[in-house]
């Protein structure tokens, strides 16, 4: 290495004393070539005595601001790869990484090209940025529309609301989808932008995801949006819904008294226990008209939570091994996950248009499908079989509807 640096040292002293006028540009290849020079000598005083040098090839390279022809040296045998080379094209693969990060996380072309201007002091055209962002469209694209499997144990579904400019910046919908596969691992099926969540945008979404490849799912798990049963029975007749009993019983609670609060909370546990392998749909559906018949006086509003018609989705979750209810009695899984994805988001205070923010949420949710997702839940492994025939079952009856 001192060699190296000597030999380099006195390449530039020598160019300086007999190119006085020439350009900087000129310098920087003289001090490229001389460390390639350098390297090839190291790797030929390597290499068998019969391996020489054999003069020189052409290539471009990139410098600070702009390409360069360089001379790049040969041994005899072909077998000389230049790692300074591979430095250079890594730096340009680092730049070319960031601008894409950037562009994800919503920064401008010009935003883009500033940023580069004043860290690095050089520019990046409009062509290099437009050429990342669509390369990072094309990846999201590829992601957001590949194929699912046909069968999934558990879906759980729920939407976040982002800042969005349309001509005004209002709250929009994103909706989002985890599955829980039979090889018991999560998967993110994707993101959509629908400005508000209705059934109708939930409609749309199942229709897609079937359209992808998913068939049949042993139940759905989501919040207590009005409407969603009938969608449910409509594009995934054979599966469960299981509403949020976490939402339920923050919605009872709003309204009551603090110093109710805590005995309606053990009555409403008390109506829908968890791993209680003798505990039935019916045993709750008594004991919850013993809890809205004892609270409906002092708050009638809880007879109205309630409706009879909806209270198969409330106790879905019965249907499945008293090991796994702490699981999918609850949307927690998929509320941890828009955890992650608000507090990304939260690095603009709004989005210019849809686009840069389905590119943000994206590349937030495959960071955390490849990082966070990428182990199965060992805690359905005991139950992994009766899982699996149930889901035989489903697949058996959904072929006769």
């Amino acid at each position: 290495m001192k060699n190296i640096i000597n030999v380099l040292e006195k390449s530039i002293e020598d160019y300086i004393h007999y190119n006085p006028e020439n350009s900087i540009e000129n310098l920087v290849i003289t001090m490229f070539e001389t460390i390639l020079k350098c390297e090839r000598q190291v790797f030929l005083n390597e290499s068998p005595i019969w391996n020489k040098a054999n003069g020189y090839y052409e290539r471009m390279a990139k410098a600070l601001t702009k390409y360069f022809t360089l001379r790049i040296p040969r041994d005899r045998l072909g077998l000389f790869k230049p790692i300074f080379l591979e430095v250079i094209k890594e730096r340009e693969s680092q730049m070319a990484e960031l601008a894409s990060k950037l562009y994800v996380k919503g920064l401008t072309t010009r935003e883009i090209e500033d940023v580069f201007n004043d860290v690095f002091e050089r520019k990046m055209s409009p062509a290099q940025v437009s050429l990342i962002s669509k390369s990072f469209q094309d990846e999201r694209e590829a992601w957001l529309n590949r194929d699912l499997l046909s069968e999934y144990y558990f879906i759980y579904v729920d939407a976040i609301f982002t800042s969005i400019r349309r001509d005004t910046v209002e709250k929009e919908a994103m909706y989002i989808v985890i599955g829980l596969r039979p090889d018991l691992k999560r998967e993110i099926f994707g993101v959509y932008n629908i400005p508000t969540e209705s059934a109708s945008g939930w409609a749309e979404v199942f229709k897609d995801l079937k359209r992808r490849g998913l068939k049949n799912v042993l139940m759905v798990i989501a919040d207590g949006l009005t409407g969603l049963e009938e969608v449910v029975k409509e594009e995934l007749p054979a599966s469960f819904l299981q509403k949020c009993l976490v939402h339920k019983y923050r919605n009872v609670l709003l309204k009551a008294r603090p110093s109710h609060k805590l005995e309606l909370a053990q009555d409403l546990r008390e109506v829908f226990r968890l791993e209680d392998p003798y505990y039935t749909i019916e045993q709750g559906k008594t004991n919850l008209q013993i809890f809205i018949d004892k609270w409906k006086k002092h708050y009638p509003y809880i007879e109205r939570r309630f409706k009879q018609e909806h209270l198969e989705n409330y106790f879905a979750y019965l249907n499945f091994p008293y090991q796994i209810h702490r699981m999918i009695y609850t949307t927690n899984w998929i509320e941890r996950l828009n955890k992650s994805i608000r507090r990304t988001i939260k690095i603009r205070n709004s989005f210019p248009n849809p686009e840069s923010a389905i590119n943000l949420i994206c590349s937030s949710l495959i960071e955390f499908e490849e990082n966070v997702y990428k182990y199965p839940v060992t805690s359905f492994l005991e139950v992994q079989d009766k899982l699996e025939q149930m889901l035989l079952n489903s697949v058996q009856q959904t072929q006769f509807i």
